[in-house]
């Protein structure tokens, strides 16, 4: 396994990549780090939109502290 791939797949899954990947070519292990990258990009941009729609639903004064102690 290429250790620049290997060193991408720990920071994305933030632990040390599975043995079985080892049975992976460069390339498929690129498209899997890239795979789950893009996959925790949409989650977060999901959930920034979830945080800022369910503001809508607090009065006014309560937002900022509630987005404070959300996103901290």
């Amino acid at each position: 396994m290429n250790e620049s791939i290997r060193s991408t797949l720990r920071e994305e899954l933030g632990a040390a990549p599975p043995f079985f990947l080892d049975d992976l070519d460069d390339a498929e292990l690129a498209d899997l780090a890239r795979a789950l990258s893009e996959a925790r990009s949409r989650q977060a941009d999901a959930l920034e939109q979830a945080i800022a729609k369910s503001m809508w639903f607090l009065p006014w004064g309560l937002r900022g502290a509630v987005r404070k102690v959300l996103l901290g």
